[in-house]
């Protein structure tokens, strides 16, 4: 269902002026993320070899953790706002790496504490940790993955980049908080929705584009401009994640497709039909209300009246919204393949399945 909505609507109107030969469609991921192949495999041999514990068991908890983590996509920004932002476009650092892979390294943390959070059976269509284990080693084994993250820190040895990554481990606990404070609520805003896309989800994202550019010692200026874009990129990801849980299938999402819903979690395509004063915007109302939408049937009632009421269409246009606003960000930086991945990996980003 998404796939044709977007193809429909999506036209962002890109010039794609830079002098650099376009270097793919918009949504093919794989040749998008081809300037940066050599990195990206770098970085999964630094995931699975810097290890504080490479006992046996460890690595085969740690192993499942990375089998779900699935398309390395902030460690691939981590590279392409390296290589964008660098003078030498040949020009290699390990330091690149070692932020790729404390990024990767929280990111991964995350999700292994929201499983236990959420009591998640699977991710990605593999067990979780807490399924294949329990609870108290998913707890440790997200606390390894933590740690692992302040070693690759001290590593770089540049304080405002510690500030930065300081900063995004509360924010992941603050949007954590905020989310689990408002489940069923029907009272919380626009800008509360936003501001907690920012903390679960963005902040990480602008940690590694704009840290990429810190280490290239690129002006104050480029800096800025890629934090904005790792932003407005974030937001728009996390927009999607919430639409494709109305839209999703279980075999695409490789999770329950509602689950968010049953949960209580009041995301964009809800809101804009709450927002309405009709019939419909009163019915969904009170299955949020009662908690009726924790149930099978409440649910699907739920996801029938949003996916038919235009909380769908209303979506996609948030989601183009921060994707432009995504692009406008990569104004002044130079042409290179790299700059053009950053760019198309926003078509890419408004089309994705999963």
């Amino acid at each position: 269902m998404i796939v044709s909505i977007f193809s429909k609507q999506l036209s962002m109107n890109q010039n794609h002026s830079s002098a650099s030969t376009p270097v793919a469609t918009p949504t093919d991921l794989t040749i998008l993320l081809e300037p940066v192949k050599d990195e990206l495999e770098a970085v999964e041999r630094f995931l699975n070899s810097n290890l504080i514990d490479d006992s046996p068991f460890v690595t085969e908890l740690l192993a499942q953790v990375f089998k779900s983590g699935g398309k390395r996509l902030r460690p691939a920004l981590v590279f392409l706002a390296a290589k964008a932002t660098l003078i030498d476009k040949n020009q290699t650092d390990e330091r690149q790496v070692i932020l790729a892979a404390l990024t990767e390294f929280i990111h991964s943390a995350s999700l292994v504490h929201d499983d236990v959070i959420d009591n998640s059976s699977f991710r990605r269509g593999q067990e979780t940790v807490n399924r294949k284990w329990n609870e108290k080693l998913a707890v440790l084994a997200g606390d390894l993955l933590f740690a692992q993250a302040s070693i690759c820190l001290s590593r770089l040895m540049n304080p405002r980049i510690v500030g930065i990554y300081g900063q995004v481990l509360g924010d992941l606990c603050a949007g954590e908080i905020r989310q689990m404070r408002q489940q069923f609520s029907l009272s919380a805003g626009w800008d509360n929705y936003i501001q907690k896309s920012i903390w679960k989800t963005a902040s990480l994202f602008a940690a590694g584009t704009q840290s990429a550019a810190i280490l290239n010692q690129r002006s104050e200026s480029e800096i800025e401009d890629l934090k904005s874009y790792g932003v407005n990129f974030g937001i728009c990801f996390q927009i999607v994640d919430d639409l494709l849980d109305i839209t999703g299938s279980t075999s695409s999402l490789g999770k329950p497709a509602g689950s968010d819903l049953m949960q209580g979690l009041i995301t964009a395509p809800t809101m804009f039909i709450l927002e309405r004063k009709d019939a419909q915007a009163e019915r969904l109302r009170h299955l949020i209300e009662t908690r009726a939408v924790a149930s099978a049937e409440g649910q699907e009632e739920s996801l029938s009246i949003i996916r038919n009421n235009g909380g769908v269409e209303s979506t996609v246009e948030l989601a183009r919204k921060y994707a432009s606003l995504a692009q406008n960000c990569l104004a002044q930086v130079p042409a290179s393949q790299s700059r053009d991945s950053l760019e198309y990996l926003l078509d890419w980003l408004l089309t994705r399945t999963n």
